[in-house]
């Protein structure tokens, strides 16, 4: 294994990044005050990411470029659907991930 200092290096300096930037608000303590409104939308944070994440998987096709390359008869989008419907009514992860990846499975081998 070779020893590359300009990765070594990289790397280090996005660790102190990420530290001092996940830290910043612990070091000024007291000092600063975050508005009610600031703390309310980083609450939906996760959940922005999370969407951001998925909905190119369930609503574009792997190898997709463009949104245009939409197409309803994915399968992916059909196991989102029904597995955000099982979501809704039972609120059981496991059930969930059964029922999106059935339909997902029913509808691959279907279309």
């Amino acid at each position: 294994m070779q020893f590359d200092l300009n990765i070594t290096l990289l790397v280090i300096g996005m660790t102190l990044v990420t530290a001092w930037s996940r830290s910043f608000f612990l070091m000024l303590g007291e000092r600063i005050k975050i508005s009610p409104l600031a703390l309310e939308a980083i609450r939906f944070a996760p959940l922005a990411a999370m969407i951001a994440i998925l909905a190119p998987e369930i609503f574009l096709p792997a190898n997709a470029t463009s949104v245009a390359q939409f197409d309803i008869h994915l399968p992916n989008i059909w196991g989102g659907i029904a597995a955000l419907v099982a979501f809704y009514f039972s609120r059981k992860m496991v059930f969930t991930l059964a029922v999106g990846m059935a339909v997902f499975t029913a509808i691959r081998f279907w279309i």
